[in-house]
């Protein structure tokens, strides 16, 4: 009897050590007070749109066949007669001057680092900076898409670690690379040069560009504006048919349209010479267009909005088939969770902060509803009202002004 009795007390002993243990373990690891801190924030009220770039274009042909190499960039402007590109006979020459052009590019690179010395770069920990700062930049570029700067911060990064090399005192074989590179670019430039090349001239003064889709004689600048909606609609859905017997086009101007489809209630939103900012799908800038025109019939329910475009760029004048979200207003103030909202004694709404462990009420301007968010006004200075940084209470129960939180 006795056994038994010591074996249940035993038992007893054991679990109230575990529940024991288990509270200890509860308050020590659990924070019943979850909180965030306010931040800026910024939300674009925006409408997202499918859309097609108009230009009035001519087509350059190509009458020689072989490939193309071009003597500008893409949004450069050219003259009527004016040399634009060269048409090769061999199909791999424009590949060969592409690799030729990369050789020399990483020779020059080569050649900078290897002529280096300490004083001239600096100590080590600058070179270091500048490694950190060209791995940043290579890491945005890729990150998000801009591939523009690409190939700046590639090289950046590269001529970076050649300093870092050079400097320490590193065995390095810049002399050794420097001539086989330069060997297999010698032998690339008597082929390159053994390929007569022809002149193509452009046919008309405007802005170059490389590319062809198949829109140039689709739609124009002017024939926009004589075809029906439905009929604008379905060439803003057909499908991008690329040719290579075109060597590029000319469009006649640095002007040109952005068109898409809306419901007459969305197109209430787009008053006639109103400036508005656009996010073109892969451009890494924001673009200022004014709403143009717009174009309306009984061949659809639908509206075409005409965007006026003056600014042209390499980028840019690569669009045709594009996404856009158009930007109608920015919401600027300080973000803050949901669950955070509370309201006082006398109804107004506000937060609960922790300012020095304790417990305080500020009260909140709500400006814009988010998922899962509010953007709140930022009343700078102002006493009472949330400020930049407050530490935000989330969660927690029994909350109120004064309380001391442990």
């Amino acid at each position: 009897m006795k056994n038994k009795m010591l074996k249940t007390l035993a038992v007893l002993l054991s679990l109230f050590l575990i529940v024991y243990a288990g509270v200890q373990a509860w308050t020590f690891f659990y924070n019943p007070y979850q909180t965030e801190i306010a931040v800026t924030y910024s939300v674009n009220e925006a409408l997202h749109v499918n859309g097609l770039a108009v230009r009035t274009e001519t087509v350059i042909e190509d009458q020689y066949g072989g490939s193309v190499s071009y003597i500008h960039e893409d949004a450069a402007r050219v003259n009527r007669n004016k040399p634009v590109a060269y048409a090769h006979a061999s199909t791999d020459t424009v590949s060969k001057m592409m690799r030729a052009a990369e050789l020399e590019k990483e020779i020059k690179l080569l050649e900078e680092a290897a002529s280096g010395v300490s004083q001239l770069y600096g100590s080590s920990e600058f070179i270091n900076d500048q490694i950190g700062n060209s791995v940043m930049a290579y890491s945005y570029a890729v990150s998000s898409g801009n591939y523009g700067s690409f190939s700046e911060a590639k090289d950046s990064l590269l001529l970076s670690i050649n300093k870092k090399t050079s400097i320490t005192g590193e065995p390095n074989k810049f002399e050794e690379r420097i001539t086989l590179l330069k060997a297999e670019y010698d032998e690339l430039q008597t082929e390159i040069n053994a390929d007569e090349a022809k002149t193509v001239a452009s046919p008309k003064t405007g802005y170059f560009i490389s590319s062809v889709d198949g829109f140039e004689n689709l739609i124009t600048k002017e024939s926009l504006f004589e075809k029906t909606v439905s009929e604008i609609e379905a060439i803003i859905n057909q499908d991008i048919v690329t040719s290579e017997q075109m060597i590029g086009k000319v469009a006649d101007n640095f002007k040109w349209y952005y068109i898409f489809s809306v419901t007459p209630e969305e197109s209430e939103l787009f008053n006639i010479g109103k400036n508005l900012t656009v996010n073109f799908d892969g451009v890494s800038d924001s673009v200022k267009l004014e709403v143009y025109e717009k174009i309306e019939d009984e061949t659809s329910e639908n509206i075409i909005i005409v965007l006026l475009c003056k600014t042209f760029t390499e980028e840019l004048a690569s669009l045709r088939q594009v996404s856009a979200d158009i930007v109608f207003s920015t919401i600027n103030g300080l973000r803050i969770s949901s669950d955070s909202v509370r309201f006082n004694d006398q109804q107004q709404v506000g937060v609960f902060i922790n300012d020095r462990n304790k417990v305080k009420f500020k009260t909140i301007d709500i400006i814009y509803t988010g998922n899962g968010y509010n953007i709140v006004k930022w009343s700078q200075g102002t006493t009472g009202m949330l400020q930049l940084f407050d530490e935000v209470f989330v969660g927690g129960n029994d909350l109120y002004v004064g309380k001391v939180i442990d």
